[in-house]
C-alpha cells in the first residue's frame, strides 16, 4: 500500500506541471481562452467568464492541496520536497521570501518559444510550508489568483499512501462542485465534442 502514495501524489505534481508547461506553449499560439472540460461522460467549453471561473477554482485547487498535504505532514521535522513555478522574477521572490534550499531549476521554452516561465524543484521544512501557504491565503482575491505561485509538495514520507489517497479523492470532489457551479451559471458554458483529458465525475 505504502507504493500507491508514489502513484497518487506524483499523477497530482504531474498534472499541475505538465499543464503549466501546456498552457504556456499553447498559449503562444492559441490566444483565444477556452477550456474543454469532460463532465461525467458529457462534454464543455469554458469561454470568457466561465473561463476565468475555471481558472480561479485550479488557482484555489492548489491552495487546498498544498493544504491538505501540509496537515498530512503535521509535526514531522523532515524536510519536504516542492516544486513551484513563475516567471523569473516571482521565482526569484519566493527562494529569497522563503528560504528555499534549491535543487533544480528549468527554464520553459527554446530558443523558438520564448516563455519567461520556470519550474522550481527545492525542500522546505514543514514550517515554511505553512508560512507560504498563510501567504498565499492572505493574498486570496481574484486580482492575485493568477499571479499565486503554483507550490506542489512532492511524493516524500511524510505522507502515507492511505492520506495521498484521501487527498487525491478530496481534491477530485472539490474540482467536481467547482464546475458544477460555473455551469450553473452558464455564462461562456457550450456543449462540444469530447477532446478533453480533463475528466472529471461523480
Amino acid at each position: 500500500m505504502r507504493n500507491l502514495q508514489f502513484i497518487i501524489v506524483p499523477g497530482i505534481i504531474i498534472g499541475i506541471i505538465g499543464g503549466i508547461i501546456l498552457f504556456f506553449v499553447a498559449y503562444n499560439y492559441y490566444p483565444q481562452k477556452n477550456v474543454n472540460i469532460n463532465l461525467n461522460g458529457n462534454c464543455y467549453e469554458f469561454l470568457d467568464g466561465a473561463y476565468q471561473k475555471y481558472q480561479d477554482l485550479v488557482s484555489i485547487r492548489e491552495r487546498e492541496l498544498l493544504k491538505m498535504q501540509i496537515a498530512a505532514i503535521g509535526e514531522s521535522h523532515i524536510l519536504v520536497p516542492i516544486t513551484f513555478s513563475g516567471s523569473s522574477v516571482n521565482v526569484d521572490r519566493i527562494i529569497d521570501d522563503f528560504d528555499i534550499n534549491v535543487t533544480d531549476i528549468q527554464t520553459l521554452g527554446d530558443e523558438n518559444i520564448r516563455v519567461d516561465k520556470m519550474i522550481v524543484k527545492g525542500v522546505v521544512s514543514n514550517e515554511i510550508l505553512e508560512q507560504i501557504l498563510k501567504n498565499i491565503s492572505e493574498n486570496n482575491t481574484d486580482s492575485s489568483l493568477d499571479s499565486m505561485p503554483k507550490i506542489g509538495i512532492l511524493p516524500n514520507s511524510g505522507i502515507s499512501a492511505s492520506e495521498s489517497a484521501n487527498i487525491s479523492n478530496n481534491i477530485d470532489q472539490f474540482m467536481t462542485k467547482g464546475i458544477k457551479e460555473i455551469m450553473l451559471d452558464k455564462n461562456g458554458v457550450k456543449e462540444t465534442g469530447c477532446r478533453s483529458t480533463m475528466i472529471y465525475n461523480d
